[in-house]
C-alpha cells in the first residue's frame, strides 16, 4: 500500500500561512520548554519544529517567549474597548462566568454582530432570574438585560436581594436559569453573595441543575466576612456540601476576595474536599484589593469595618478615585449612588509581608486560575464606556486588574519573586482554566497549548519587559511586553501595535445535551 501524501508531506516542506521562529515555545501540558518554529495554518498550529519553516509570513521571536493565549474564567468587561486592552494583558478568552447573562441567546448575537478582539462566552446568569423575578420592574421588555450593568443597576432594588424564593416562584427562577442552560451558556453564575436571601433549598435546586447539564456552578459566596456566625467560612463549608451532595461541579469565585484573611483555613477545607474527590475548583486575582457596588450587602457600614478588617480608607469610590474618610460618607453614597463602583482593600500586599502571603496562597492555589473580575471601564460621569475608539479616552476608571492583573502575575510571582516558574505560569493563566472548562466544553482541550491542532490563540512576550502599567491612580495604561497577540491564527497585537480592524475573536458556547 502507498503511504500517504500527508504522511509523505513533512513539516518543512510545507508553506505555513504564519512562522513565529526561534522562540522560547513554552506548552504545561506537554511540559515542552525550549527553543522552536511554530507553523500556523488558518485558525490551527499545524507544526512545531526544531527545523526551519517556510511561511507566508515569517516573525522573529528570537529571545521571546511563545506560548497560549491567557484564559480569564471571570471577566466582566465584555466590549470591545475592554477587550483591547485585555489583549495586551495577554488575554486572548474572557468569559463571564461569575454573573453570567440572560437572555444567553440574545448575549452572544450581539457580540457575534458587533465583534470582538477576543474569544467570548458567558454562564447562565441565576442572579437575572432572580432579580425578575422579585423586582419585575428591572426587566426591559418582560425579561432581564445580558449585561453586567443592568445587574449593577439593579441594587437599587431590595426585593430580590433579600425575598426568599419558595413554590412558583423558585420554579419560576430555576426555568429561566435552565433556559440559559439550554441556550448555550457556560453553567450558572451564581452570585450569592448580592443576594443573601436566597436560601440553601434555591441552591440546592440550581446545583441539581447544573448536574442535570453536567456544567459547573461559578459562586461569590453569601458572606463576605470574618465574624461567625456568619463568616465566608460558614459558606465555604456549604460549597463543599452541594458540590458533595449534587456531584455538580462547583467554582468557588476569587478566592482571595471571598477568604479575606481567612485564606490558610479556606485553602485547607478546599484542599481536603479535593482530595476526597469532590468536585470543586477555584480562582483568585493577583490584586489584595476588589471592587464591587457601593450599595451591595457586604458594604453595610453597619458591620463592614469588623467583617473585613479594614478602615474607612480601605474603600475607594472608582468614579473620583478618592478614599472614604467616615461611616457617614459611606451611608450617604449608598443612598445617593447604590451602583457606585467600590474598590476595597482588603490586603496591601505591596507594602505588607505577611499580606503578600496570604495573598499567595490563593493566587498560587493548587489547581487554581488567574483571573481578573474586571469590570467596564467608567466615564466621569459614572457611566460605563463602550466605545470602540482607540485609544481609550483619558480620564476613564476602573480597578487596574482590567487592564494589568496577568502581565502583573508575571512580572512579580515570576520575574522578580521567582516564586514560580515560567512553565508554572502557563498553567495558572492558561491551562487550569481550560482544564476547569473542558469536561463540559470539550472545545476548550484545544485551548490553551501549543500543540498541533490546537487553536492559534498565541502570544509572544519578552520575559524581561513584560509588566503591567495600570494602577489605582491610571487605571488604563496598556500593559507592555506583548509583542504580538494572535486569536484564532489572526494577529490582534503586532510589533505591540493593535490592528483596530481584527476582530478575531469565537464564542466560546456550552453544547448541552441534557
Amino acid at each position: 500500500m502507498e503511504e500517504s501524501n500527508a504522511r509523505k508531506t513533512k513539516a518543512t516542506d510545507v508553506v505555513y500561512d504564519v512562522v513565529l521562529t526561534n522562540g522560547r515555545v513554552i506548552d504545561a501540558e506537554t511540559y515542552t520548554d525550549g527553543i522552536f518554529n511554530v507553523g500556523i495554518i488558518g485558525e490551527k498550529i499545524a507544526a512545531i519544529s526544531a527545523d526551519p519553516l517556510k511561511g507566508k509570513e515569517v516573525v522573529d521571536a528570537t529571545g521571546k517567549i511563545v506560548c497560549p493565549g491567557f484564559i480569564d474564567l471571570h471577566a466582566h468587561s465584555q466590549n470591545i474597548g475592554s477587550n483591547r486592552i485585555q489583549a495586551f494583558d495577554g488575554l486572548t478568552t474572557a468569559l463571564d462566568l461569575e454573573s453570567g447573562v440572560l437572555p444567553v441567546s440574545e448575549f452572544y448575537d450581539k457580540c457575534a454582530k458587533e465583534g470582538r478582539p477576543i474569544n467570548y462566552g458567558a454562564s447562565s446568569a441565576w442572579g437575572g432570574a432572580r432579580i425578575v423575578t422579585f423586582s419585575p420592574q428591572k426587566a426591559v421588555n418582560g425579561k432581564p438585560v445580558p449585561s453586567v450593568e443592568w445587574f449593577l443597576e439593579s441594587f437599587d432594588a431590595t426585593e430580590w436581594v433579600m425575598a426568599v424564593a419558595e413554590g412558583e416562584t423558585l420554579q419560576k427562577i430555576l426555568d429561566m436559569t435552565e433556559e440559559g442552560l439550554k441556550e448555550g451558556g457556560i453553567g450558572v453564575g451564581v452570585p450569592w453573595g448580592y443576594a443573601p436571601g436566597a436560601g440553601m433549598k434555591e441552591l440546592l435546586g440550581i446545583w441539581k441543575l447544573a448536574r442535570k447539564y453536567n456544567v459547573p456552578t461559578y459562586t461569590h459566596i453569601q458572606n463576605l466576612s470574618m465574624v461567625d456566625p456568619n463568616s465566608g467560612t460558614k459558606n465555604i463549608v456549604e460549597m463543599i456540601g452541594l458540590a458533595a451532595s449534587t456531584g455538580a461541579k462547583t467554582h468557588i469565585c476569587h478566592l482571595n476576595s471571598v477568604s479575606l484573611r481567612d485564606i490558610p483555613s479556606i485553602s485547607q477545607l478546599i484542599k481536603t474536599a479535593q482530595s476526597a474527590g469532590i468536585p470543586i475548583t477555584t480562582e483568585a486575582y493577583s490584586y489584595g484589593a476588589g471592587n464591587g457596588p457601593i450599595g451591595a450587602h457586604e458594604f453595610d457600614p453597619e458591620d463592614v469595618q469588623e467583617r473585613l478588617e479594614i478602615d474607612w480608607s480601605d474603600l475607594t469610590a472608582v468614579k473620583t478615585m478618592k478614599d472614604f474618610q467616615t461611616k457617614e460618607e459611606v451611608v450617604k453614597a449608598r443612598k445617593e449612588d447604590p451602583n457606585l463602583s467600590t474598590i476595597i482593600h482588603y490586603l496591601r500586599e505591596d507594602d505588607n509581608a505577611h499580606d503578600a502571603s496570604l495573598l499567595d496562597m490563593s493566587v498560587l492555589f493548587p489547581g487554581g486560575a488567574v483571573v481578573t473580575d474586571g469590570l467596564p471601564y467608567t466615564t466621569s460621569e459614572g457611566k460605563f464606556f463602550h466605545s470602540d475608539e482607540w485609544p481609550l479616552p483619558e480620564g476613564l476608571s476602573n480597578h487596574p486588574r482590567a487592564a494589568g492583573n496577568y502581565c502583573r502575575f508575571l512580572r512579580k510571582w515570576v520575574r522578580e519573586r521567582g516564586v514560580i516558574s515560567w512553565m508554572d505560569a502557563m498553567r495558572y493563566t492558561s491551562l487550569n482554566a481550560a482544564n476547569i472548562l473542558e469536561d463540559s466544553i470539550p472545545e476548550m482541550k484545544n485551548k490553551a497549548r501549543i500543540q498541533v491542532g490546537a487553536d492559534a490563540d498565541i502570544l509572544v512576550f519578552d520575559p524581561e519587559t513584560v509588566s503591567e502599567q495600570a494602577d489605582f491612580r491610571n487605571p488604563a495604561r496598556l500593559s507592555k511586553g506583548m509583542h504580538h497577540v494572535i486569536i484564532n491564527g489572526t494577529f490582534l497585537i503586532r510589533d505591540e501595535e493593535l490592528d483596530t480592524n481584527a476582530l478575531p475573536g469565537k464564542p466560546i458556547r456550552a453544547k448541552i445535551t441534557a
